[in-house]
């Protein structure tokens, strides 16, 4: 396959089930390299066994600092919302808030 365009999740809210790229993003050349379970979104284990082969994070610069990273998604919301978004646009990243 060609070149990939990275993905970091940032889960900001209780999740029951895993974020799923569409099959649309994939066909595109999305895949997600890294999540952040942002406060008590999800544990770092079950984020492990829902994303297997992709990064658990403890700390957001992880994700922001990453250059290979093109696009943010921020799931979930949360009292920070706002500044998870300003920080990550001015990292450069392009963000997509679900």
């Amino acid at each position: 396959m060609g070149t990939y365009k990275y993905i970091g999740l940032i889960a900001t809210q209780q999740l029951e089930t895993p974020i799923l790229l569409s099959s649309g993003s994939l066909a595109n050349g999305y895949k997600l390299k890294k999540v952040l379970a942002h406060g008590e979104a999800v544990s770092n284990g079950l984020a492990e066994s829902w994303y297997p082969g992709v990064e658990v994070v403890a700390n957001l610069s992880d994700i922001l600092e990453d250059e290979n990273i093109e696009l943010v998604v921020v799931a979930g919301k949360s009292h920070n919302q706002l500044e998870l978004i300003r920080q990550a646009t001015e990292a450069g990243k392009f963000v997509r808030v679900i």
